[in-house]
């Protein structure tokens, strides 16, 4: 497939289930205190529209890391495009930006070190997920 845009589209859903997998099942203990403290009916109001703002958000990701992807896929050490061109595409946009803001800023926010940390994982998977697809993908 040598559309980015399927193939961006197609990340972004597979962003979407990564997302949704490690914030339901894998980070689901531990955090609660960094929620906002909903009733059952304020909590039905919300989801719809967090879930929406969500979906589209890792289609523009998945849309954009393809694109991207496309750009730089000739200067990654892994040649000739596949799932781990993808991979270390995505491991090298993580590092710079999400690691080390997330290990800096929990340097000053000792109290929300725990959410930072997970929230830096969850986009190590996130953007890995994605990567395999969009290198998948673009071959």
């Amino acid at each position: 497939m040598n559309s980015w845009i399927a193939a961006g589209l197609i990340a972004g859903v597979v962003a979407y289930l990564a997302d949704w997998v490690v914030w339901s099942k894998v980070f689901n203990t531990g955090l609660e205190g960094f929620g906002m403290q909903m009733s059952p009916e304020e909590m039905k109001r919300f989801m719809g529209p967090a879930l929406a703002k969500s979906a589209v958000l890792s289609l523009a990701f998945g849309l954009l890391l393809a694109w991207f992807y496309g750009r730089f896929r000739g200067a990654l050490w892994v040649q000739g495009g596949g799932p781990l061109a993808g991979m270390e595409f995505a491991t090298v946009l993580w590092l710079p930006t999400i690691f080390l803001a997330m290990v800096g800023s929990g340097v000053w926010y000792v109290k929300a070190k725990a959410l930072q940390m997970a929230t830096c994982w969850a986009w190590l998977i996130r953007m890995n997920a994605a990567g395999l697809v969009v290198g998948l993908l673009m071959k």
